[in-house]
This record gives structure tokens, sequence and C-alpha cells, in this order.
């Protein structure tokens, strides 16, 4: 099969590890993988793991994006894909739609997060069927969009590659060693990780208000945020 995926941006976050591990599996698996989106530090890694990637300006949200339908629907037309996969939402579709039903190709996407419920959004139900990455996203789309077929919803859990990050992993000595050297202001407390970008449905606020909780309780604790901020959410990093 030849498989498109489209996407804003190839930079960072589950969306961007979700279309990787999908492009490296086809690709593993004899299938053409093919991605379209605005860019990103991760395009050198999908193309390491022997997917192309075109390069379009599909992740403004405005109405200029739009000039991409016309570019888009010519890409389809000319080379045919058997499946489109959709993390994007407006032009693609209205790229996809305006092809004729008996040659387009098979039309999936997958709704990552709790979108703002709009017209505009409600674009990634669309497909003819939706991946929903977890039981309550499932829940969101039949609450706020009750005229979407439920058969039609598969739910594939997010999970982590487990060779990456596997279950009970402990730092060599070595290692520790020199955490102990560069921070030792954490000698002897409690360290609590919340790893995630920085953005409100991430809760590093959340995370903030438990780690002053625990110190008023008289523990000796240090919290540890890591991850990126997006150039949009430099305001929410500064609050944090």
């Amino acid at each position: 099969m030849r498989v498109l995926q489209l996407l804003p941006e190839l930079n960072e976050g589950g969306v961007e590890t979700g279309t990787l591990e999908t492009a490296r599996s086809l690709v593993q698996a004899g299938h053409e993988s093919i991605v379209i989106s605005a860019g990103g530090r991760l395009v050198k890694s999908l193309k390491a793991d022997g997917s192309r990637h075109i390069s379009l300006p599909i992740h403004k949200k405005r109405l200029g994006s739009l000039r991409q339908v016309k570019t888009l629907r010519a890409f389809f037309e000319a080379k045919k894909p058997d499946v489109l996969h959709l993390r994007s939402r407006l032009p693609a579709w209205l790229a996809w739609r305006k092809m004729s039903p008996q040659t387009r190709p098979r039309l999936v996407s997958t709704v990552h997060g709790f979108y703002s419920v709009n017209a505009y959004s409600k674009i990634m139900t669309r497909g003819e069927v939706v991946i929903c990455v977890s039981n309550s996203v499932k829940n969101y789309i039949l609450k706020n969009y009750p005229n979407v077929p439920e058969k039609k919803l598969a739910v594939i859990h997010r999970g982590v590659d487990a060779a990456k990050y596997p279950c009970g992993y402990r730092p060599n000595a070595e290692w520790l060693a020199q955490w102990r050297r560069d921070f030792p202001q954490l000698e002897g407390k409690y360290l609590i990780t919340l790893p995630g970008r920085f953005t409100r449905l991430k809760g590093q606020l959340d995370f903030v208000q438990v780690i002053a909780e625990l110190k008023s309780r008289g523990l000796s604790v240090h919290g540890l945020l890591v991850g990126e901020t997006h150039p949009r959410k430099l305001s929410y990093w500064e609050k944090v």
C-alpha cells in the first residue's frame, strides 16, 4: 500500500511520535510511507526510517491555509495513495472531499486529544474510521458530536516504546554520581518529575500546586518539569 499521513509539524509531541511510529511500521512491513507537514526537526528521523516527506504549510489555523487545498488535491490525484491518514484538520479533508468517491483514497483520521468543540474540529470525525487514542477521547466525541456513529470509532491506546523507556530502569552508578555533583541541592530529597510539553492539558500548574502542598506538610521534595515549550506557549511557561 501507499499510505499518506498529514499533520501540522514534525517537532515534538504525541501526534508527531505516533506519526513516526506508524511510518516506521509501514516501511518495515513493505509499504510505501509518505508524510506531509510543515516540517520540523523530526523530518530527519522520518527519512532515516525510510519514509518520504513533503513540506507544505498546512499547520496554520487560518483561512490562508485553504490555499493548500488545490495543491493537496493535485498531489493526491498524482500519487494515488491507498490510504489517507489525517492528523491535520481543514485543508486535507477539503481536498479529499473534492475528489471522486470512486477513485479517492480510503480516509482514516486520528483524534489525539480534546479538541475545541466546533465545525473545524468536527472534521477530525469525518474519517471512514476514526482512531481515538483513549476511551476518554472516544466518550468526548460521542458526547460532543452525537451524530458520529460509534461503530466507526476505534480505540487504539497510545503507549511508549518499551525499548526506549524500559520499566524499572535505573541509571548506572557513574551517571548518578555525576547527577549528584551537578545538583547537590537535591541531596536527601524526594525528586518528583513530570515529563511533557508545556501546555495546560499536561498539568504543569497542578504539578506545582502538588509540590507546594507536599512542602507545606514538611516533606523534603523537589519538583522537576521536563519538556519543550512551543513559541506560542511561552506565556504559559513563564506563568509556571
